[in-house]
């Protein structure tokens, strides 16, 4: 489909952000305890715009907005949380990354605030480890490729299934001529600290890499057998539970939706507003203050 021709899928007329689990199409979130478990079981029927099928945990933006919803959930209403394990829904694959598809049919703005907004979801489970004491296990049990590798590079632990197929890849170079961009490349070397002849080889190698060699090039932290892989996920998670600073039983605020009224050139919620000049492409934001007294006490706050 051309440029600026894609369509919303469902008659819908605009992007909306709002969400909340019970409408996920993309993802289970569930917790047990100190644990959450987030699973990536994508609907490629419900992809966000018409023109292709989200296939293999392939994403488009919708897919995000559901993952950006649910880190925010966990930090916000369940505080008792001290881990997140991530894992995918579907047999052999963990994500294919972005759906080419989607990409070869957006326009060249949506492509650009697309990255921009899965890059910022990465950051967001890296800032949710760092100043909100929830780390992230990630376990990939089939093929991690461009995007959907650059989601796991987010987590504080990788586990790769050691069954002969799953690997990890970067293989935007060998089959795209583009580099990856989520992230990839920055979080091997800067975070992971993979050796950049490595990196290098990694990135033009199309079949990624499995396996022990994936430890040891420090793409992964371990590696675990099909039969033992619920332990292995069991004992990473108590282990990274025991040292989180987060409080046990803590009282969440839950995150209600907003009420937001629209104007064709203007958006209002009830403390914040934009107003928007089309011609000078400017967008104006407006704060405005609570009415009310603050809450006296924690436990007015949490009321």
């Amino acid at each position: 489909m051309a440029e600026g021709e894609r369509r919303l899928a469902n008659g819908r007329e605009r992007i909306e952000f709002s969400t909340e689990p019970a409408r996920y199409r993309h993802w289970r979130l569930s917790v047990d305890g100190d644990v959450a478990t987030l699973v990536m079981d994508v609907d490629e029927n419900a992809g966000l715009f018409e023109g292709y099928q989200l296939k293999l945990n392939s994403y488009d933006l919708g897919v995000d907005i559901e993952l950006a919803d649910a880190v925010q959930r966990l930090r916000f209403e369940h505080p008792g949380v001290k881990v997140l394990v991530l894992r995918s829904g579907k047999n052999r694959v963990f994500c294919a990354g972005a759906n080419i598809r989607m990409l070869a049919g957006s326009s060249h703005a949506h492509k650009v605030n697309f990255c921009k907004f899965t890059n910022e979801t990465r950051n967001a489970f890296e800032d949710a480890s760092q100043f909100s004491g929830l780390p992230t296990i990630c376990v990939i049990n089939g093929t991690a490729a461009g995007g959907g590798y650059e989601l796991a590079l987010a987590a504080d632990h990788i586990i790769l299934v050691d069954d002969g197929s799953a690997s990890v890849a970067l293989p935007e170079v060998p089959l795209l001529a583009v580099l990856p961009g989520t992230g990839g490349l920055t979080r091997l070397t800067d975070k992971r600290k993979v050796r950049r002849d490595r990196a290098d080889v990694f990135c033009t190698t199309e079949e990624g890499v499995k396996g022990k060699r994936a430890v040891e090039w420090r793409l992964v932290d371990e590696t675990a057998a099909s039969t033992r892989l619920e332990t292995v996920i069991a004992e990473r998670a108590r282990a990274f539970a025991e040292n989180s600073p987060r409080v046990t039983n803590a009282v969440g605020i839950t995150l209600k939706p907003l009420a937001r009224r629209r104007a064709p050139d203007a958006i209002e919620y009830d403390h914040l507003s934009v107003t928007f000049d089309r011609v000078e492409r400017l967008a104006s934001i407006t704060l405005r203050g609570v009415e009310h007294p603050p809450p006296a006490t924690a436990e007015a706050m949490l009321a």
